[in-house]
C-alpha cells in the first residue's frame, strides 16, 4: 500500500495540512458575513470535499468548525 493511500492513525487527520490550511481560510474569509450554507456552498463550488469525502452541508460544516475551534470572528 503506497503511503498516500495508508489511513491514518486513529484520530489522525485524513487530508495534507495544505487542505486544513485552504479549508480554513475560506471559512474564516466568509464565517463572519455568510451562513453556514453560503460557506459550504462556496467550498463545494470550489470542488472542496469534506475530510472524508463528502460533499459540504451546513451540518457538516457545524460539525467541522466545532471539531477545529472555528469560531465566528476567529
Amino acid at each position: 500500500m503506497r503511503i498516500e493511500n495508508a489511513r491514518p492513525e486513529f484520530g489522525g487527520r485524513l487530508k495534507s495540512p495544505e487542505y486544513y490550511e485552504q479549508v480554513n481560510s475560506v471559512i474564516r474569509v466568509l464565517r463572519e458575513h455568510s451562513t453556514l450554507r453560503v460557506i459550504s456552498n462556496h467550498l463545494n463550488a470550489q470542488l472542496f470535499k469534506t475530510p472524508s469525502g463528502k460533499e459540504w452541508n451546513r451540518e457538516r460544516l457545524s460539525a467541522y468548525l466545532k471539531s477545529n475551534d472555528i469560531y465566528k470572528g476567529n
